[in-house]
């Protein structure tokens, strides 16, 4: 069969213009450069190369009055319809977003393609709440029904998600973790553990741990702009702290916009640890052991069901006793049985597996700059130039501040 599939928020940062700035490259990632990983992983695992990505990048910032002419393509060209959704069964959806639910019902109800979801899941803060449903938004639980019966089989993230679904009716469902997880193929490396340095530890996110707070540090997040500005876009005006001004200036922290340069520098380390629940799956892919620590629901079942290793509270035990418990042989003994019921779910929705034993770039990703210009004391001037116009209390406050840290930079 030929496939020319086409990705509903695809979140793929492929165009140059992506990375022209910020506020662009973030759209094109709906605010988390792991939700790039999925689809990323669904065109590897699935067709292992794609010349060209027929998508729809971001569905919340879509301009619907293109429809029209998009499901033309797909009804006329395409061979199946990837609707790439992540945790979106919550109470409140993240940064304030909604899902477009009538502009993509009205959207999908148009389509004479198989629809495949592969990796949706539920999100609760206040851990597997057996009352869930019942507090989420009416307009969500008819999206979610609309969603299967537009689907053969709905991939989602773990048990708890299916006890969800099944609670509002919604039974056609396999649970399979997240596409990213199965990116390697059948033959994925061996997850392996050597003796290792704290310096050759990777933080996924920000941790409390003192003795890791000056080690590499992946920033992924929207939330984290003001230090994804300093280093991708060369805007340093909100850095007001001493100690980002020094992890700056070691270029401690990093982005990426292309997931094999992000997995090649993964793989230089002997240990990742962080909230960064794709942070965790991308590490083990590359061969390192990793533990995800963050607590929320979404998390947890995807951790216990692909068997990551998975703690809420890192800050409690000795980072050496972390590393130590971290189980390889579960981690690795388990993955086939994982990989065979993802297979199983994608051959019952017509999508043959291509089942790639190595690692392949598949999609042209242009690379954000890093620290293109050196973190000085004249850059950082020119940054705030913008304080001294419009002059209030906010903004003296904040040149207080700026003399204060531009000294340690210079002095450093």
């Amino acid at each position: 069969m030929h496939y020319n599939p086409f990705f509903i928020n695809s979140n793929l940062c492929i165009e140059p213009n992506d990375l022209l700035s910020f506020e662009l490259f973030m759209d094109s990632v709906a605010g988390n450069t792991g939700n790039s990983y999925i689809t990323y992983s669904l065109i590897k695992a699935c067709f292992g190369s794609l010349d060209k990505v027929n998508h729809i990048q971001n569905i919340y910032t879509y301009d619907f009055t293109k429809r029209d002419k998009d499901i033309d393509y797909i009804n006329n060209n395409c061979s199946h319809v990837f609707l790439i959704l992540q945790d979106q069964i919550r109470i409140a959806e993240s940064y304030g977003l909604k899902l477009p639910y009538k502009g993509i019902q009205d959207f999908v109800s148009k389509l004479n393609k198989p629809v495949i979801i592969a990796g949706l899941g539920a999100n609760s803060f206040n851990g597997f709440d057996k009352s869930f449903h019942q507090k989420l938004n009416p307009d969500l639980i008819n999206f979610l029904k609309f969603l299967s019966d537009h689907c053969i089989n709905i991939g989602i993230r773990g048990h708890f998600t299916e006890e969800v679904l099944h609670n509002i009716g919604v039974d056609n469902t396999t649970v399979i973790g997240c596409p990213s997880f199965f990116e390697m193929g059948k033959n994925r490396k061996l997850v392996k553990k050597d003796i290792f340095k704290k310096d050759k530890i990777l933080l996924t996110s920000y941790l409390p741990i003192e003795e890791l707070k000056n080690n590499y540090q992946i920033m992924q997040d929207f939330q984290e702009q003001k230090i994804i500005k300093a280093v991708g876009f060369e805007s340093f005006n909100e850095i007001q702290d001493g100690f980002e001004i020094k992890k700056l200036r070691e270029k401690k922290y990093r982005i990426f916009s292309n997931i094999e340069e992000w997995k090649s520098f993964v793989s230089n380390f002997d240990f990742a640890i962080g909230n960064r629940l794709h942070g965790s799956i991308l590490s083990i892919n590359s061969g390192v052991p990793a533990i995800c620590c963050n607590m929320d629901s979404r998390a947890t079942e995807m951790c216990n069901y692909l068997k990551i290793p998975h703690i809420i509270e890192p800050t409690k035990y000795n980072i050496m006793d972390l590393y130590n418990s971290i189980d390889v042989d579960l981690i690795n003994n388990s993955y086939p049985r994982l990989y065979e019921r993802y297979l199983s779910f994608l051959n019952a929705n017509n999508v043959n597996f291509n089942n790639l034993e190595s690692s392949t770039t598949v999609i042209k990703f242009n690379n954000l700059n890093l620290y293109s210009k050196p973190f000085t004391f004249t850059r950082m001037l020119k940054s705030y130039f913008s304080i001294f116009r419009n002059f209030g209390n906010k903004q003296i406050l904040r040149l207080r501040r700026l003399i204060n840290y531009l000294l340690i930079v210079k002095m450093g």
